[in-house]
């Protein structure tokens, strides 16, 4: 057994060779903040190097051998050469094998090496031996933390602070091992014990905190982050996990809070970027983009701030200053992100067409952005009136599999503006048959049939868009018109089209329940709504002849022939508006 002289050796010799625990030395601090346990990786400071000759001891004392053989570990150890370093260990250990030390030793080397199984190993059979080790029992409960092993870590850190009940850390280690197996009253009761004798352990008071705030206990929380806080006023973690209770309770309050320690702290960025994204949720993005600057010139290179920038840019409409910034991002090699999509639409919002093309012809189909890319090129295209390459896109994207509701849309849309109104419907079907309650994709189905001149078809599409929505506005609006046509169910189409237009103000809305009423004979309120229409659409030329019928009831011909003559202006093809026009001469004459 090591004599006490030589033990005292061993302990300088560690004091030099500083071999630290794993994360279980500052566990603690490393667990409250990241909620993990990591193996230290530092090494062992370099005293001496070892020569490349092994020096082959000539002492015959197993106290001197041990002596030996653990000064050799400590060598190799700081040279980083831990496959020798650790047999040097268990050599110095067989001369020593009642030294508890050593052993604690060598299981902190295998934890450094990361392989806890074998530290396990001898923590357990140096416990069986003395149960009252405390360290073992400490640092047994450490690894088995880190395994997840919580009950039994539990164990092990009970027995400890048994063993030593003045230790804060082992009371603190027991209470998140607690918490870890949902005993949290039990680590709350701990905690606070803990704190009436020793209301300095901060540690133990930011994570009373966190467990006031897991058991639904926000005042109790509050309390708790406010004494820290006041007794810790720089620490930046506290201020953001009080700071997002403030949030759902009092933005004003939590706004205030992240405001003054930025003051007192100004390169505090975690702060400031929550502070920033609260501005965000109030829309407040001038404050907000003061924030992300001065984060981006703290930290030039960090991109997601960069971006950041770039969108609040987009959401101002700052076009120029938004191409600027997200071309800086594609500088830095982004170029499968965010970025170039971003880029596209501030082009696309100055007219540089061209250039918000070229910018997005490269994407390749690995990108996480290639559909919204490729629909937003699609869309750029039909801008550019290159109709043909929009449809192609739209209909690779199908072939892809590409599972979206948009994509039928516009390929519907894009095929309807073509004139190729068949497929448009094949389309459009295809899309019903996968989103059956689009109401969309079935209002842009219906005005196809009607336009093929499938007209019940059309009614019936119609019909069920309000079983599904009956606040539809175009789809009140097409068939009150509809019925105004036709003359029937007049009541129903002028309930529908008031409807219609209180849910969306448009001169073609206007204009059917301008017609609806004058189906009814109600002159004066048709006027009213075929006038408005009129300004609101005077190239529109079924207004102006609505509009030219109604004059005409009125007796008013001079504006009757104006709004016929007006009609025949922009659709000189209109044979019954000619005829309404000779008839009217007729009549006047």
């Amino acid at each position: 057994m090591i004599s006490l002289s030589l033990k005292d050796q061993f302990l300088k010799i560690q004091s030099v060779l500083k071999v630290k625990k794993i994360v279980f030395s500052c566990f603690l601090a490393l667990l409250i903040i990241s909620g993990c346990v990591a193996v230290d990786q530092s090494r062992i400071p370099v005293q001496e190097n070892l020569s490349s000759a092994k020096y082959q001891s000539k002492q015959v004392d197993p106290e001197a051998k041990a002596f030996f053989s653990f000064s050799e570990f400590r060598m190799l150890g700081a040279e980083d050469r831990w496959d020798e370093a650790i047999p040097a260990l268990e050599r110095a250990i067989s001369f020593d094998p009642q030294s508890e030390y050593l052993q604690l030793i060598l299981s902190r080397a295998y934890l450094h090496r990361q392989q806890p199984e074998q530290a396990v190993v001898i923590l357990e059979t140096l416990l069986a031996k003395n149960p009252e080790n405390i360290a073992g029992h400490e640092l047994l409960g450490d690894v088995l933390n880190f395994q997840q092993k919580y009950s039994l870590a539990v164990d092990h850190f009970r027995r400890a602070a048994e063993l030593k009940p003045e230790s804060t850390g082992l009371l603190l280690r027991l209470a998140m091992a607690l918490a870890r197996l949902e005993q949290k009253g039990e680590a709350i009761t701990i905690l606070e014990s803990l704190l009436e004798k020793h209301p300095d352990a901060d540690l133990a008071r930011l994570t009373l905190a966190r467990l006031y705030l897991s058991e639904q206990h926000p005042d109790k929380a509050s309390a708790t982050y406010r004494q820290l806080l006041e007794r810790q006023p720089d620490q930046s973690q506290v201020v953001l996990e009080f700071g997002k209770i403030l949030e759902k309770e009092d933005s004003a309050a939590a706004l205030e809070l992240y405001e003054s320690f930025i003051v007192k702290n100004p390169r505090a960025a975690a702060v400031r970027q929550q502070l920033a994204q609260q501005l965000l949720k109030q829309n407040r993005l001038d404050a907000a983009l003061v924030q992300f600057k001065a984060i981006q010139q703290q930290f030039p290179d960090n991109l997601k701030t960069i971006n950041q920038i770039g969108l609040i840019q987009l959401e101002q409409k700052k076009w120029i200053e938004a191409e600027n910034t997200f071309r800086l991002l594609l500088q830095t090699g982004d170029v499968e992100g965010d970025s170039r999509y971003y880029l596209s639409m501030s082009l696309a919002e100055q007219e540089k067409l061209a250039e918000a093309i070229a910018v997005l012809e490269p994407l390749s189909k690995d990108s996480p952005i290639y559909t919204e890319s490729a629909l937003q090129l699609a869309y750029l295209y039909k801008r550019f009136d290159q109709n043909e390459r929009a449809i192609l896109i739209l209909q690779q994207l199908l072939k892809e599999g590409t599972e979206r509701q948009d994509l039928y849309y516009y390929l519907v849309v894009f095929l309807d503006d073509s004139g190729d109104y068949e497929q448009a419907i094949d389309i459009a079907l295809a899309g019903v048959e996968k989103y059956p309650e689009d109401v969309q994709l079935l209002y842009l189905l219906g005005a196809l049939y009607e336009k093929v001149d499938k007209h019940q078809a059309a009614i019936l599409i119609m019909e069920k868009i309000l079983l599904l929505d009956d606040a539809h506005p175009d789809a009140l609006n097409f068939l009150a018109y509809g019925q105004a046509e036709s003359g029937m169910d007049l009541e129903l189409a002028l309930s529908r089209a008031e409807k219609a237009l209180e849910l969306k103000p448009s001169g073609y809305i206007a204009d059917t329940l301008g017609w609806v009423y004058f189906k009814l004979g109600r002159y004066p309120e048709s006027r009213e709504q075929l006038e408005k229409a009129s300004k609101l659409h005077p190239e529109d030329a079924v207004i102006q002849e609505h509009l030219g019928d109604l004059y005409r009831a009125m007796k008013l011909s001079q504006k009757a022939e104006s709004a016929y003559r007006e009609a025949l202006k922009i659709a000189p093809e209109t044979l019954s508006v000619e005829e309404k026009l000779r008839q009217l001469l007729l009549e006047r004459d």
